[in-house]
């Protein structure tokens, strides 16, 4: 009988290992785009749950340039290559730590725990140079692709400020913009800007570029390599 009922639990025990498995297989599924094999909006979401409501840490908001005429002139299936090769390479340049996401479309968040301004500095112009530098093989074609990025690294200074992860994201995607408007191909990031809170800060984004000519806020430009160099 005790043998019996030793079956039994270890019956149960197995049932509910797989059922737990079963479960987080779903959950990563839903968690993973499934073109590129990253992170998805909802698993980011999660974690900045988790973490807290401010972020802190350098966030870097990627768009591949002119991505409708990719599909145009290779199709749909030559813009999938780009977007699985551009994610493997993005990928390749992080910490296990740090996010890599498929944010929708051609848009790509990297989300990376350093604070240090010159540290994303650094890996924002990594983040140009392996989008831009090398053409991505499809078929017996050669596309070249780079990237606009927006990027900013919290607590911000001179004032510490720090923001709500959708804030965040909002000022990143403002500062991504502003590359995209001075010809693509290069990162704008923010590292500075007279604000103490965030209501100060979306007042200074709403006109970011006159608030730069004005000094509130500065800002460090990166420029992509030539294409196809």
């Amino acid at each position: 009988m005790v043998r019996a009922l030793r079956c039994q639990i270890g019956e149960l025990v197995r049932e509910r290992l797989l059922m737990l498995r079963r479960e987080g297989e779903a959950m990563r599924l839903a968690e993973s785009d499934p073109l590129t094999g990253l992170s998805n909006r909802r698993h980011f979401q999660a974690v900045m749950r988790q973490q807290g409501t401010e972020l802190q840490g350098s966030l870097f908001l990627i768009d591949i340039d002119h991505f409708k005429r990719i599909n145009d002139s290779f199709g749909h299936a030559g813009g999938d290559q780009v977007l699985i090769e551009l994610a493997r390479r993005l990928r390749h340049q992080m910490r296990d730590d740090d996010l890599v996401v498929r944010w929708g479309g051609e848009e790509f968040l990297v989300y990376a725990r350093t604070t240090e301004p010159l540290l994303a500095r650094a890996l924002a112009q990594r983040l140009l140079d392996v989008v831009g530098r090398t053409p991505v093989d499809y078929e017996s074609l050669h596309i070249t692709a780079s990237a606009s990025i927006g990027f900013v690294s919290l607590p911000l200074a001179p004032h510490g400020l720090r923001l709500p992860w959708e804030r965040a994201i909002d000022l990143v995607d403002t500062v991504m913009y502003l590359a995209k408007v001075h010809g693509r191909n290069r990162a704008y990031g923010l590292e500075r800007m007279l604000a103490t809170d965030p209501l100060q800060a979306a007042e200074l984004a709403a006109r970011l570029e006159g608030a730069w000519q004005a000094g509130d806020v500065t800002l460090v430009s990166l420029e992509g390599p030539k294409l196809g160099s």
